[in-house]
């Protein structure tokens, strides 16, 4: 059984998310384009799930505080958790899919997009072993899959991309190590550093050491044609 979005009370916790997002920025904990890009996916959040993804790397006291572990979702490892839902496949056929994935484990061997607009977002499930093997399979269509999560320290994740013709962007959290090991077929594959960028935009220089949040192995293999392949962290 699917979990469904809860909505009840949805004004007043988006009122206090943005309240905790302002709170951050001011104390300095938000830098001014990750605090835009936040208070506007606070302002989007269809359902109370989608506003706790927001605060996904904010102190447990104040993610409880908004979302107690009393809620729908269920707190784990200091985490508000989706309840888990069997999955094997996520598949999209010439549509838009944006989910938020309860679970990141071998249970979800693929992941295939055609002609579609994909994200999946794995920033507040639950991480029950290791290593994880994903399979992303994309055709002319947008990609996104967000790992940034803290629960993957000390893991290992394999991510198998094939494809054709698309565009795929995978957030990775910092500490992160990543082996390449695709073939990229007339496409293009770039690794950005956001913290590093932000701290050359700042000071004109890229070499000031970036403290490491959690360890992450990231295997990225297979082949991708005429595509496009762009990691994030």
């Amino acid at each position: 059984m699917s979990q469904t979005p809860t909505t009840y009370g949805l004004p007043k916790k988006r009122d206090e998310v943005i309240e905790a997002l302002k709170e951050a920025y001011a104390n300095g904990n938000l830098e001014e384009q990750e605090f835009e890009k936040r208070l506007d996916e606070a302002m989007k959040a269809a359902s109370n799930e989608a506003l706790q993804v927001v605060l996904f790397d904010f102190p447990a006291e104040i993610r409880n505080r908004i979302f107690p572990p009393n809620t729908p979702v269920q707190a784990s490892q200091g985490q508000n958790l989706p309840t888990p839902v069997p999955v094997n496949k996520v598949k999209v056929i010439m549509g838009n899919d944006n989910r938020i994935m309860p679970e990141f484990s071998n249970a979800i061997a693929r992941v295939s997009a055609f002609l579609s607009n994909q994200k999946l977002d794995f920033r507040v499930s639950k991480v029950p072993e290791t290593p994880i093997t994903l399979h992303i399979e994309n055709f002319m269509s947008n990609t996104d899959i967000d790992l940034r999560n803290e629960l993957l320290d000390g893991k290992q994740v394999n991510l198998h991309v094939s494809g054709a013709l698309g565009n795929i962007k995978i957030f990775l959290p910092r500490g992160v190590t990543i082996h390449r090991n695709i073939q990229m077929m007339g496409g293009n594959f770039n690794v950005q550093d956001k913290q590093r960028s932000w701290i050359k935009r700042i000071t004109g220089k890229s070499n000031k050491p970036v403290p490491a949040d959690i360890q992450l192995e990231v295997n990225i293999l297979g082949s991708f044609w005429l595509g496009n392949i762009k990691v994030i962290y």
